[in-house]
């Protein structure tokens, strides 16, 4: 037996240690699959965004349009009535909104059950619905001076954008996206060499204060960029409380939908407070009746407009939702080369296509194919 005792081998010596704590990277078929649907979905949610981001604001304008041709061009649109069609057409949103909540039994807004407080919220939705009453109010400086003008100003959106996105939303910028901006403003400093058929041109600007119009015409593009980056902020803060907790999914699209009716609800009810606290729901009778083509056209040009608006508002906040506050401002202004175009076929009889057009039409296509091969090299280093 002393023998045979150095020919038994340490029981140890057949043991492969293998290390507890390696994390698992194998991709399986199913996180495999996971992620295709994800960023289909995605693709899929700003295709459609873009789209009615897109058509709600041609819609709009055109319609526009239509109403500065034909209305009686002796008196002044009232200064309270063409933001109140920004938003008084959200009502049309509470039937998806309320079929959704019915399909997934859901007892709760995703937005105030997401888990931030509700100071935070206070605080958060109070400056919302004063940068969307504002950007609304001043935005209608539009109709008091000339197209050409509030064009060139209100493209500086997109450096409003720009400088607050990378302050307040923290964006890192690649060369792509800033030749995507750079194009974009092209875009619209082009659209000004273009005139939008029945754009109102009011005799009275030499005589007015042109500082003070271009002052507010500045605000406005200040207080719509303001707008979507908090707008994007919200987001970011719930995805973020998303993640962090165990019982909580990603929010859906349907928090577009809860924003976008509580803004527009609580800047109706200011707007149409202060129509008839001013008097000047007395002349829109007066307006319907001069109107050259009709009561029926008049309502259906007004209607028309609030219902495009919304749709415009769905795409804008969905693309802020899906991608950034700098991409859909840079598709809001891509879009007005579009209406340009537009507007010649419709009223081909005030206006024509010029070289100004079709340059505006090459650099908004190109600055939109710049941004979105940004959005798609993010997509694939995320793989």
């Amino acid at each position: 037996m002393g023998h045979n005792q150095p020919m038994q081998s340490n029981p140890q010596e057949h043991f492969v240690q293998i290390p507890l704590n390696i994390e698992h990277r194998l991709t399986t078929p199913i996180s495999l699959t996971s992620e295709s649907n994800q960023r289909r979905n995605k693709w899929v949610t700003i295709i459609i965004c873009t789209i009615l981001a897109v058509t709600g604001q041609c819609v709009a304008r055109l319609l526009e349009n239509y109403y500065f041709l034909h209305r009686n061009r002796s008196r002044r649109r009232g200064i309270l009535t063409q933001p109140l069609l920004q938003v008084v057409g959200f009502p049309i949103l509470l039937f998806p909104f309320l079929l959704h909540f019915l399909i997934k039994k859901q007892k709760q807004l995703l937005i105030f059950s997401g888990g931030i407080s509700l100071k935070q919220l206070a605080i958060t939705y109070s400056c919302l619905c004063i940068y969307m009453f504002c950007q609304a109010f001043f935005f209608n400086v539009r109709n008091q001076i000339p197209f050409r003008v509030f064009t060139l100003i209100y493209t500086t959106q997109l450096l409003f954008t720009l400088i607050l996105s990378k302050c307040y939303n923290k964006i890192k910028f690649n060369r792509w996206m800033i030749i995507s901006l750079i194009l974009a403003v092209l875009a619209g400093a082009f659209t000004l060499y273009t005139f939008s058929a029945g754009s109102p041109i009011y005799d009275s600007w030499k005589k007015s204060n042109k500082w003070g119009t271009i002052y507010v015409a500045f605000c406005a593009a200040a207080f719509f960029s303001f707008l979507l980056c908090v707008i994007r902020q919200v987001f970011e803060e719930l995805i973020s409380v998303c993640n962090t907790s165990t019982n909580r999914k990603q929010p859906s699209f349907v928090v577009v939908l809860e924003l976008i009716i509580f803004l527009s609800l609580v800047t109706t009810i200011i707007l149409v407070a202060a129509v008839l606290i001013s008097g000047e729901h007395h002349n829109m009778k007066k307006e319907m009746d001069r109107f050259t083509k009709g009561e029926i056209a008049y309502v259906i040009t007004m209607v028309g407009q609030a219902v495009a608006w919304q749709i415009y508002w769905v795409g804008i906040v969905g693309l802020v939702f899906a991608v950034s506050a700098v991409f859909s401002n840079v598709i809001s202004v891509c879009t007005w080369p579009i209406v340009s175009l537009l507007v010649v076929c419709f009223y081909d009889k005030y206006d024509h296509f010029d070289v100004f057009r079709g340059i505006a039409l090459g650099a908004a296509a190109l600055s939109v194919v710049s941004y979105i091969y940004v959005i798609h090299k993010e997509k694939s280093d995320d793989i």
